[in-house]
């Protein structure tokens, strides 16, 4: 198997802050009193530490207006937990930011006498000695066998509280890296936002139910594109039978275009599927956009051939026909990652399957 450069750096993990059109909200948002907002810009500026005061800024404001409401406390305490819970999970990430992640699905029924249960535990192992980290729910089931695999060291548990079924198991239960979500939005948000590939094992609602939001979030460009791999079980046909479903009851009704069906793949084995992750970043890094141009940033230069083969084949995604490969970025957002050689052109609008093609074709050069 092919082992990937690993990059020094990776770019920022996070839903929509890099997406086609995205302004930050650096606006001033006052309370209504002078005053107070003078002290709000005061202490702003001074526990910003790195961050803009103006962002730090609207988050005081927000609590403030909030607080002086007329809502529910309920809805007040809903706020508050979902930010202490992002900021918990931020904070447990953020020492291994550098380091690529997979985040694993699947069933917590499934027992370890099974061969799926085997096989999740098998592939994990493999990432692991790929260097990759292992996200899972932390639970039972397919979770503790992907855990098992990774090992404690390389893993995350991202559990959730429920009166029952769910429990942390035993490979991060006691873990640095296991945290336990009241919310399944919050976590369900950092299974995506600290990733770089997704794999799903079978599972019931709540497995299907995050692969279709990973899709769909990718497909709107809500999210940056990775990996999405469906992995059947030996002599089993659990994804396949799933993807005919999609194929042909959404696709062939118009439901979906045909581009959408590549931000899917199945895999019959613990290898292929890894194999699938490291093509993805074989020589695709990340994105980012500024204004309505898309900058793809390469581990190293295509050929001129390949930059042909690109513009002759994907001119209904860079209608402009302005593609252009340049070796570095001064303005690059991600400081660290202004050297990497990249690709920029103006993107067509929500075109985000078909950027999917086209990183297919960047890894292929």
């Amino acid at each position: 198997m092919h082992r990937m450069d690993k990059p020094e750096f990776l770019a920022a993990r996070d839903l929509d802050s890099r997406a086609a059109g995205h302004r930050r909200h650096s606006n001033i948002r006052s309370t209504g009193n002078k005053d107070l907002d003078a002290r709000l810009d005061a202490v702003a500026k001074e526990v910003c530490g790195k961050h803009d005061p103006l962002v730090v800024r609207r988050l005081l404001a927000g609590v403030l207006d909030a607080a002086s409401s007329e809502i529910e406390e309920h809805d007040v305490e809903m706020m508050t937990r979902t930010v202490e819970e992002m900021l918990a999970a931020d904070r447990m990430f953020l020492p291994y930011r550098n380091v690529r992640k997979i985040t694993c699905f699947g069933s917590a029924r499934i027992k370890e006498d099974d061969p799926a249960y085997q096989q999740a535990r098998h592939f994990a192992r493999l990432a692991a000695r790929q260097g990759y980290m292992i996200i899972t729910g932390g639970g039972p089931g397919i979770m503790q066998a992907c855990n098992e695999g990774a090992t404690e060291h390389l893993s995350f548990g991202l559990n959730i509280t429920l009166p029952y079924e769910q429990h942390a198991n035993h490979v991060v239960a006691d873990s640095e890296r296991m945290m336990n979500f009241y919310y399944f939005y919050t976590r369900k948000l950092n299974f995506l936002k600290q990733t770089d590939a997704l794999v799903a094992f079978p599972g019931g609602f709540g497995t299907m139910d995050e692969i279709y939001e990973s899709i769909t979030l990718m497909q709107t460009g809500k999210s940056t594109l990775f990996p999405v791999i469906l992995l059947d079980p030996p002599g089993e046909t659990f994804w396949s039978r799933w993807v005919h479903f999609i194929s042909k009851e959404l696709l062939a009704a118009g439901l979906i275009s045909p581009e959408d069906m590549s931000l899917l793949y199945v895999s019959k084995s613990p290898e292929d599927a890894l194999s699938a992750i490291e093509l993805f970043y074989r020589r695709f890094h990340s994105y980012y956009f500024t204004g309505e141009k898309i900058c793809i940033r390469l581990m190293q230069m295509l050929g001129e051939e390949t930059m042909e083969w690109i513009r002759q084949n994907y001119t209904d995604l860079m209608p402009a026909g302005d593609l252009e490969q340049v070796a570095s970025d001064a303005v690059d957002p991600e400081s660290l990652l202004a050297s990497l050689p990249r690709l920029r052109f103006t993107l067509r609008g929500g075109a985000y399957a078909r950027l999917r093609e086209l990183i297919g074709t960047i890894n292929d050069d």
